[in-house]
């Protein structure tokens, strides 16, 4: 039976906050990855949930300061992926990033959060199975150099939607931008109840100067009734197809190898008809099949989660 994998961020709390105004006005950058046997046979090899553009800078407290806790707007704090039944591999990562608001201008904003997910995603898909087979010491460093090559590519999206007078004001001092505070990573390879704890910890001039926590949950429920079954089975048949094509090219490139001289240029025209045309055609499928199952998914959303989280910003079959 699928599942319904929910990730619930409840309570932001500041442990020790330095701004030198004051307080801080804290937003958050939450995503949920998931991996599983679907997602690898697509492109991204990941599929990745996060807020709608609309919130990406839903303002979390004003004026925070150390030793308090506030609420986490719905918005933000609501994660959903269904999980399909009977696949071998189903991993979840989740991954937040808090900022601190300023004057960024909103557009730049936006850019620069719709850029911080699809690097996300193109990232961690990349890497996953560096990752999965990694050391903790070397999946530490995997994540850094993942959240490293995000940030670079939120911070050109950002500048690349300023103005030129923006740029200037920036240049004399006159425009300050939303900081990163940091980015927390959590992998759930057990898929089942259990609390969330992200902690974010900036440091300025060597030590620490701002420390927080976010308290969640993740929820595993069942789904009752398949209300999609249609959209599964097409995804599962693509998937397949595409498996399929897959291991047809592997077995032609194996065979070239040992194949005569006569029959190497047919097995080269194979192995290139398979890639330009069979492999592209059945991921394009594929990619479909996961969209009408999405949209479907969404459908069964109650109003109130549809307004929390919006559309997926990317997702592996919504490109």
């Amino acid at each position: 039976m699928a599942r319904d994998a929910t990730v619930i961020l409840n309570e932001l709390r500041c442990f020790a906050e330095e701004d030198a105004s004051g307080g801080s006005e804290p937003y958050i950058w939450p995503a949920l990855i998931w991996v599983d046997d679907i997602t690898l046979g697509t492109p991204e090899h990941v599929g990745i949930v996060a807020p709608a553009v609309a919130n990406s800078r839903v303002q979390i407290a004003s004026n925070m300061r150390g030793g308090q806790s506030v609420d986490i707007p719905a918005q933000v704090g609501f994660l959903r992926v269904r999980l399909e039944d009977d696949l071998r591999l189903q991993q979840l990562i989740l991954v937040a990033t808090l900022m601190e608001e300023d004057e960024t201008p909103d557009k730049a904003v936006d850019a620069a959060y719709r850029a911080y997910v699809e690097a996300l995603q193109r990232e961690v898909g990349e890497r996953i199975l560096l990752l999965a087979l990694a050391s903790e010491q070397d999946r530490d460093v995997l994540i850094d150099q993942i959240t490293a090559e995000v940030s670079r590519a939120a911070s050109r999206a950002a500048e690349g939607a300023l103005t030129a007078s923006q740029k200037v004001r920036i240049f004399i001092g006159t425009l300050n931008l939303d900081d990163t505070v940091d980015t927390s990573v959590t992998t759930i390879a057990t898929i089942e109840d259990r609390e969330l704890t992200l902690t974010f910890r900036h440091r300025s001039g060597g030590s620490l100067d701002q420390i927080y926590r976010i308290e969640g949950m993740l929820r595993v429920r069942p789904v009752p009734v398949e209300t999609c079954s249609e959209e599964v089975a097409a995804v599962q048949a693509a998937q397949k197809t595409v498996v399929a094509v897959d291991a047809s090219i592997r077995a032609a490139q194996d065979e070239l190898g040992t194949a005569p001289p006569a029959l190497k240029p047919f097995l080269v025209a194979e192995i290139r008809r398979l890639k330009r045309d069979e492999l592209p055609a059945a991921q394009a499928r594929l990619e479909a099949a996961q969209a009408a199952l999405a949209a479907c998914r969404r459908r069964g959303l109650t109003a109130l989660e549809r307004e929390a989280v919006g559309p997926p910003v990317v997702a592996p079959a919504e490109r």
